[in-house]
């Protein structure tokens, strides 16, 4: 329902969310987001985002061109190789792309005609999605190595380089990827990787808070012991 409210009238679906965000948050992103990534091609009525597969490998350049905006603030991208705890859920990944930029349009302020989701389809190792006759991704096994690092790098030169000004989160990439991929880019583009730097900032700035409300100091960090609690791979160690 809210996905074609956003077809029919942004603004409303837009101003539903900002007075209302507290409600609207866990139905726009998690939890619910989970459900939508799963169900991706269940729920699918037009194209939203965009979509880049690996049989698109030296046309990325231009392709960037297809979108309808001159200017970019914030990009989200991922492979769909770790969505949240429901691991590989290929194509279906781009929800979590545009459940995020939509927080970030509701509780940043960005504008929502300058934030653009993507999605970069490198095949899934998802057995269930590669029988499923209704699946839309490619119907491969992800690519690995060199392969994929190169089809990566042949992205971000292509947003990057028609919006240089941009941000480019990763978001949901697998953690055999996602560091590797951080390493990369970092030091050369206006770039982080949610899920590594994203939480690890939110979870210290929680514990400053704390350290706040009970009179302690920064300082007093070094002497704190942490339980690391969660089902997900953030929860892992």
């Amino acid at each position: 329902y809210l996905a074609n409210l956003k077809d029919r009238n942004e603004g409303l679906y837009y101003k539903l969310l900002v007075e209302n965000f507290t409600e609207m948050a866990p139905i726009i992103y998690t939890p619910t987001v989970g459900w939508a990534c799963a169900n991706y091609a269940a729920t699918y009525n037009k194209p939203r985002g965009m979509y880049f597969t690996a049989l698109d490998r030296g046309e990325m350049d231009l392709m960037v061109y297809n979108w309808h905006t001159e200017e970019v603030d914030a990009i989200v991208v991922t492979d769909g190789s770790r969505i949240l705890g429901l691991g590989d859920l290929g194509i279906g990944g781009l929800n979590i792309s545009i459940g995020k930029l939509d927080l970030y349009v509701g509780a940043a302020g960005f504008h929502p005609g300058r934030v653009l989701p993507c999605v970069i389809d490198v095949g899934t190792n998802n057995r269930d999605l590669l029988d499923d006759p209704d699946y839309l991704g490619l119907r491969q096994r992800r690519l690995r190595g060199a392969e994929y690092v190169e089809l990566i790098d042949e992205f971000v030169h292509a947003v990057m380089q028609r919006w240089p000004r941009a941000i480019l989160q990763f978001e949901d990439f697998s953690t055999e990827n996602a560091n590797k991929l951080l390493e990369r880019y970092r030091y050369h583009h206006n770039m982080f990787n949610d899920d590594i730097q994203g939480t690890a900032a939110t979870a210290l700035a929680g514990i400053y808070g704390a350290l706040k409300v009970q009179q302690k100091t920064a300082d007093d960090l070094r002497d704190l012991t942490f339980v690391v609690c969660g089902a997900g791979s953030a929860g892992m160690g």
